[in-house]
């Protein structure tokens, strides 16, 4: 038997992807005008997969992707080993708070965790 052949009888040959990271656990988020999550590392997919997020409140959604920051617009991929912060930015004077919600658009919408914030717009 080749050694392809012996692989594939042994499981070692395919399978599917897995698209269900290991749980992640973003913090909660207070700040002046910025409010910021803990990073979270994502593990335990073999694919990339499309992450989207909802705010219940006010304030602008953004994240840091790996160490570069984008407002957030819609769902967007991420890979095993990329590391992830999520931040509210308080355009105003007034406090904004709410919760933010993050599903997993590859598998069917499920959540994945969600954080509540407050930035309270008022600078240091």
């Amino acid at each position: 038997m080749t050694g392809a052949i012996l692989a594939s009888l042994a499981g070692g040959g395919g399978g599917g992807s897995d698209v269900t990271p290991a749980p992640l656990d973003w913090t909660d988020a207070f700040g002046d005008i910025i409010a910021h999550t803990n990073s979270q590392t994502i593990t335990g997919i073999t694919t990339p997969i499309s992450l989207a997020a909802g705010a219940s409140g006010g304030g602008n959604l953004h994240y840091s992707l790996n160490g570069g920051s984008a407002g957030y617009l819609g769902a967007f991929a991420v890979a095993a080993g990329n590391t992830l912060i999520w931040s509210i930015l308080n355009t105003g004077t007034a406090a904004v708070s709410g919760t933010v919600t993050i599903t997993n658009v590859s598998d069917g919408g499920a959540t994945l965790d969600s954080f509540n914030y407050t930035a309270t717009g008022v600078g240091p």
